[in-house]
């Protein structure tokens, strides 16, 4: 992935621009301990287990999704902020100063979040301004029981896979606001994801599922070109996890995409 044009003056604004949606993200957050620890070019939030796992998909998403809207309401292409985020659960080390130490839900955050579903995804919608990928766990205790209006329909399972770190997974792909695409990363080429079956518009009352059909017509389902990958240019991150519920968050500016073989 190509570095962004404006170099460290540029990359600062942005990680400035998420930390402050982050930070308003956090006073509307329910009661519970955050840590938020810079984490490279990224930043890692714990989130104490007190906060429900079901608001961290549901209200953490949305209103980081809310944010990046408003800051780039006034913004040109180029200088438009977007973010991926990685979300798990599970016990997180944390010494005395309050920095962390381990645990697996961090690793797994971590993968989820810089997956390539999640990069294809980004350049699939890029009017997403925010790309999730959840775990599955996360899923199954939360989007599986439509907790806080959660719609299962708008997430779609995707294969994660860091072959050099021996790690594969299930994960969930979600764009808040947008209807998921399909995407290839992660599959043997053998066993490639296809094209939904196409649903019946039904009288007044139908599935959920029959109304995000009708929401996905509005755009097309995207896949990358046949033994290509996709590029883009990134512009900064930063990122979040819990004790409890984990998220990772990284910021990217995805102003040039397009497949390149």
């Amino acid at each position: 992935m190509k570095s962004s044009s404006g170099g460290y003056p540029r990359h600062s604004e942005l990680s400035t621009a998420t930390e402050r949606i982050v930070a308003a993200v956090h006073r509307a957050c329910p009661p519970g301990r955050w840590i938020r620890r810079e984490r490279g070019d990224g930043e890692l939030i714990l989130i104490s287990a007190e906060v429900p796992c079901a608001w961290v998909v549901a209200e953490f998403l949305r209103l980081l999704r809310n944010g990046v809207l408003a800051y780039n309401r006034n913004k040109n292409q180029e200088s438009q902020l977007r973010l991926r985020a990685g979300i798990d659960r599970g016990d997180v080390l944390v010494d005395d100063a309050d920095i962390p130490r381990g645990g697996d839900a961090i690793v797994s955050a971590v993968r989820l979040q810089g997956c390539e579903a999640a990069n294809e995804a980004a350049v699939a919608v890029p009017a997403a301004p925010v790309v999730a990928v959840i775990s599955d766990e996360v899923y199954r205790a939360t989007v599986r029981f439509r907790e806080l209006g959660l719609e299962p329909e708008l997430f779609r399972d995707v294969r994660v896979a860091v072959p050099q770190k021996d790690f594969v997974a299930t994960g969930w792909l979600h764009l808040p606001g947008h209807v998921p695409p399909i995407v290839t990363a992660g599959y043997p080429e053998d066993d490639l994801p296809g094209p939904e079956p196409t649903r019946a518009k039904g009288p007044a009352g139908t599935t959920s599922s029959a109304r995000v059909s009708d929401r996905a017509s509005d755009h097309e389902e995207h896949r990358p070109p046949s033994g290509g990958k996709y590029q883009y240019n990134q512009h900064g991150s930063t990122g979040v996890i819990t004790q409890g519920d984990g998220t990772h968050i990284d910021a990217r500016g995805m102003n040039v995409y397009g497949g390149s073989a």
